[in-house]
């Protein structure tokens, strides 16, 4: 007979044998030994070039293949310079810079030597001459550890791995032969130990751990960009001065037609419109001509008035019969008639047809709308077959190139010092409407309690606006004094704070945070934060706010 407990014994031998060393080394062969100590490696980081800064430019440096690339931009507004002479000089050599299709980019036949050097440069453009002295010294990188696996990292877990499976393999065997409930808990106890290190990690991350959102630059950070992104983004400053704005109010207004561009066609009786396939009516948006056709009119008249009507009508037509007759008779009889009675005749006969053309035209005849200026229908308020009063409007008519603002100034004393006037509109966004004031009605008014200005748009901005639309005016009331002014959209704000970003060299930025005193039009007074000569970020804001 076949004994059992040896088998038993022998196969969970063999499991402990398999499982255990399996158990410790699983997870993809990953080290989690000590890091030893590696070697310094050097640290690279991004390239930034040689810059310097002179009254008029900015110019940087970049070393590139045996020979040069230069940067120049504006010094005041960072703008590209194209088109520049740039005479070059370190130590012995001499040259000139050449274009490239780049704005602003010049390749110069110079390389930085590894000692460094002083390259002096002379910059000529726009009829403004500068001098710039960069010090191209040379750059060693930094040493940064970089963690290296040791080559015995993996025999060390291995031999750990070995030794405690042999001491429980050990165990387990002899607690099989004397209690098989002893063996599994000690097996379980050996598994779970050694499940634990070998799947509890040293902060390794596989990806369960969202990525942390990218924090935005805090005041007081510096912010580094080369140069060859600030041109790609567009980035702009302006230097801050004192300067002399004018003092606003902000009133409400809507856009009106001029009144000489603008018509309201009317019928001059009651009448019914009639469906003419030879004039159609208008529809809005039609471009019409002075002088066009725009609807036909049949007069309404009852029943009295037409027997009225058509009792002149007869009494006319049979006037210009016996008139007619009678202009005959006196030709045909020629000169036995005195030529004064046959040129009497004549004018009668001529005035009947008149008389006659006259009750056909405005009593029985059709009525037509013609359109009294050129312009763009706006409204029709008419159908075919409609009766209409004559003291309804059945077209509109505008000029869209003559257009008009008026405002509501609640401030009458601020309606008396109005020297110009600028609007805008959330539905035309990033864009402002000189306006030209035409008056100021002396009379208050009794629904919105104030006094009426009417200002006249400029021709070529008067496309961009519609009839109607409502409109912000900023009414100019003075000239106010601004000890260090930046245009308000150069403001940002980060962390609940006003900042602005400063250039303190040609690729890097500065976030100070800023104190507004009073916004006045499109410029803001700062009192702390800037002082005059610091150049302001105006555009590419959004950029360095995000740091990058």
């Amino acid at each position: 007979m076949i004994q059992m407990k040896p088998i038993r014994t022998g196969l969970a031998a063999l499991l402990l044998a398999v499982v255990l060393p399996t158990a410790v080394l699983a997870h993809g062969g990953e080290d989690h030994g000590a890091p030893a100590a590696a070697a310094p490696a050097p640290t690279v980081t991004e390239q930034s070039g040689y810059g310097a800064e002179g009254t008029v430019f900015q110019a940087v440096l970049f070393p590139a293949n045996g020979k040069s690339v230069i940067y120049l931009a504006d010094a005041d507004t960072n703008a590209p310079v194209a088109g520049a002479t740039i005479e070059a000089e370190a130590g012995g050599w001499q040259g000139q810079a050449t274009s490239t299709r780049e704005a602003g980019v010049y390749e110069l036949a110079w390389s930085v030597p590894e000692g460094g050097a002083d390259l002096t440069l002379i910059v000529s453009a726009s009829g403004k001459d500068d001098l710039i002295l960069i010090q191209a010294a040379i750059r060693r990188a930094a040493d940064q550890p970089v963690a290296v696996k040791p080559e015995n990292a993996n025999w060390t877990v291995l031999g750990a791995a070995g030794g405690v499976g042999a001491v429980l393999l050990v165990g387990g065997l002899a607690l099989i032969r004397r209690s098989r409930k002893a063996a599994v808990a000690m097996l379980a106890l050996g598994l779970l130990g050694l499940a634990d290190p070998a799947h509890a990690h040293g902060g390794e991350d596989h990806g369960d751990t969202p990525a942390a959102a990218q924090p935005q630059a805090q005041p007081g950070t510096p912010i580094a960009m080369s140069k060859p992104n600030q041109f790609m983004l567009g980035i702009r400053t302006i230097k801050v001065e004192p300067r002399q704005a004018a003092d606003t109010v902000r009133v409400v207004g809507r856009v009106i037609a001029d009144p000489s561009g603008y018509a309201r066609v009317q019928p001059s009786q009651p009448a019914r419109v009639v469906s003419d396939p030879a004039h159609p009516i208008p529809v809005p948006g039609q471009t019409v001509k002075r002088g066009q056709i725009l609807a036909v009119l049949e007069p309404t008249l009852s029943n009295l008035e037409k027997g009225d009507k058509r009792a002149s009508l007869s009494r006319v037509d049979s006037e210009i019969s016996i008139t007619e007759r009678e202009l005959v008779r006196q030709e045909t009889l020629g000169g036995l008639v005195p030529a004064k009675q046959v040129e009497t005749t004549r004018i009668r006969l001529d005035q009947l047809r008149k008389e006659r053309g006259q009750i056909t035209g405005t009593a029985l005849g059709r009525e037509l709308l013609i359109a009294p200026v050129d312009g763009v229908v706006t409204d029709v308020h008419v159908v075919p077959g409609e009766v209409v009063a004559s003291d309804r409007a059945l077209v509109e008519i505008v000029d869209p190139n003559r257009l008009r603002v008026e405002a509501i100034i609640h401030d009458l004393a601020a309606a008396k010092r109005i020297s110009g006037a600028t609007a805008a509109s959330k539905l035309v966004p990033d864009q402002s409407f000189p306006l030209t004031l035409l008056g100021v009605s002396p009379k208050l008014d009794v629904v919105d309690q104030g006094v009426h200005a009417i200002f006249q748009v400029a021709v070529e901005q008067a496309a961009n606006l519609n009839i109607g639309m409502p409109v912000d005016v900023y009414l100019a009331t003075g000239s106010a004094s601004l000890r260090t002014a930046v245009p308000r959209d150069s403001i940002a704000e980060v962390g609940g704070r006003q900042v602005v970003f400063v250039r303190t060299a040609p690729e890097k930025f500065e976030v100070r945070a800023v104190k507004v005193a009073r916004v006045i039009g499109p410029l803001a007074e700062i009192t702390e934060g800037v002082m005059p000569g610091d150049r302001v970020v105006t555009q590419g804001i959004e950029q360095l706010k995000a740091g990058r």
